[in-house]
């Protein structure tokens, strides 16, 4: 992924040697560049802003369609979710409000990965002030319909719950749609769903949203499930409502899991310039993907820091001219 993104291989085998090396120490330790690498660190932030955003995407796309095809993955269920950096420096249009207290802003990322049979990360795409969450989404979809896979459900949270994303899964116009199923907030229209549900009940709900001056109308099945006397949980599908399908929303849930073990190897970095975030963000991904593949080969369980452990020990070791 490096060298097929960057140019940084023209520099020599043992400079790379050694830039590895510190970027191992660098993921193991989850700390800064630029405190691990400073000698290197102004020449590979050179390098990666010489290069494109297009570019990683590609490349990491590439790495994608390896591992899938390792896995031999063919019936899968995805997610889409919005995963962030927390940022201390002042906020910019290429960064966003924090959701976590504490933190006013954060580098935000969109990511589709798949959650059942496994987690495997496929895109993340920059999330900035300027950009449109329902346009992000559109263009993972498209980008997922260029896998050999069958998508069974995707899995979408509260926060997606937008007229524009529901009516382009729905897909009338283009004559096939998306399976999905999304948690919905309790809106002003819910309550009178609640009401008429003792158990478990479905219900047909139609809304509109505006795009380029016009008025489009849409609807979904709203799945309506009691807790208690007091509590409901809502969702939006377009599926055969069932207790069964909503027993799939579980697997929503990985994607956070995979969000928190990303997050052991993420790389630090103390610049502001998005591209450079964007890079260590998609190898730490990279990191992950190794990781699944290793699983994988050994048909065992490897914790995600040992592993980084045994990569960070493998750099050293030819650092110094150790055999292996």
């Amino acid at each position: 992924f490096v060298e097929k993104s960057l140019s940084v291989f023209r520099r020599g085998p043992i400079w790379v040697e050694n830039l590895f090396s510190s970027l191992s120490s660098v993921v193991f330790g989850n700390t800064y560049v630029e405190t691990l690498a400073s000698s290197k660190s102004d020449t590979l932030h050179r390098e990666i802003k010489n290069s494109d955003i297009a570019l990683f995407q590609r490349n990491f796309e590439l790495s994608v369609r390896q591992t899938i095809k390792k896995l031999k993955l063919d019936s899968v269920k995805v997610a889409i979710d919005v995963t962030e950096d927390l940022y201390w420096g002042e906020g910019s249009c290429s960064t966003r409000a924090s959701a976590h207290e504490h933190h006013l802003e954060s580098w935000q990322w969109v990511t589709l990965a798949v959650v059942d049979p496994c987690y495997l990360p496929l895109m993340s795409l920059p999330y900035r002030q300027t950009d449109d969450l329902d346009e992000i989404v559109f263009d993972l979809l498209k980008y997922l319909r260029t896998f050999a896979l069958k998508i069974d459900l995707v899995l979408f949270d509260r926060g997606f719950y937008h007229w524009h994303i529901i009516d382009y899964l729905n897909g009338y116009s283009r004559g096939w749609s998306w399976p999905y199923l999304m948690l919905v907030p309790e809106n002003k229209a819910m309550p009178k769903y609640a009401e008429q549900t003792e158990d478990f009940a479905s219900f047909v709900h139609e809304g509109e949203y505006k795009k380029e001056k016009n008025t489009w109308k849409s609807a979904t099945r709203i799945i309506v499930k009691r807790i208690d006397e007091k509590t409901c949980w809502f969702f939006a599908t377009n599926q055969k409502p069932s207790l069964a399908l909503i027993a799939q929303y579980k697997k929503r849930w990985n994607i956070e899991t995979g969000f928190r073990i990303h997050d052991e190897a993420r790389i630090k970095t103390k610049s502001t310039k998005q591209i450079i975030r964007y890079f260590y963000h998609l190898l730490s991904f990279i990191y992950l993907l190794s990781w699944i593949c290793k699983k994988d080969s050994l048909k065992e369980e490897i914790p995600f820091k040992l592993f980084l452990y045994q990569k960070q020990f493998f750099f050293e070791r030819s650092e110094k001219k150790v055999p292996t």
